[in-house]
């Protein structure tokens, strides 16, 4: 998929996730974050844009998603409103906002969420136990309480296998 088209449409479902806003983009970090971990959920959900994600301070990262999100500042008015064509895709995307419900803005939460999934996903075979200390290293303000909710929340939308 060419960078334009790529761009289009990650506006356009940025549109309908109504959680990324191109004035507070540059200058808020919370905002950045927001916009990276909604875009690693969504693929999580199978909704494949190419971004490919490595882990980082706050999670999984991906430069190039922050490269296109730069761009997509200028350009956010003017991305087309986005309907799957698939309908098994849409249902996807529908159950997607579903899953992030009330909290799409909160910064922390997505962050949890992103990261157990990430961790997860790459060493299948660790218990959760090494996961949260893994994730600690780099968030050490993470609760026992909020790493048990995120999990059983990832386990409730099947997102961890």
């Amino acid at each position: 998929m060419d960078e334009q088209k790529r761009i289009r449409i990650l506006g356009g479902l940025l549109k309908r996730i109504d959680n990324f806003s191109p004035e507070s983009f540059e200058e808020s970090f919370d905002s950045r974050l927001i916009f990276q971990k909604t875009v690693y959920l969504l693929q999580a959900f199978g909704l494949y844009l190419g971004y490919r994600f490595a882990w980082y301070i706050s999670g999984p990262y991906s430069t190039g998603l922050t490269r296109d999100g730069y761009r997509l500042v200028d350009k956010f008015e003017e991305s087309p409103d986005v309907t799957l064509k698939k309908e098994l895709l849409e249902a996807r995307f529908d159950e997607f906002l579903r899953f992030l419900g009330d909290r799409k803005n909160d910064a922390k939460w997505l962050e949890t969420l992103a990261s157990i999934h990430f961790l997860k996903s790459l060493y299948l075979g660790k218990r959760d136990k090494e996961i949260m200390h893994m994730i600690l290293e780099k968030q050490p303000y993470l609760t026992n309480e909020e790493f048990n909710k995120a999990l059983a929340y990832l386990e409730q939308f099947g997102l961890l296998g």
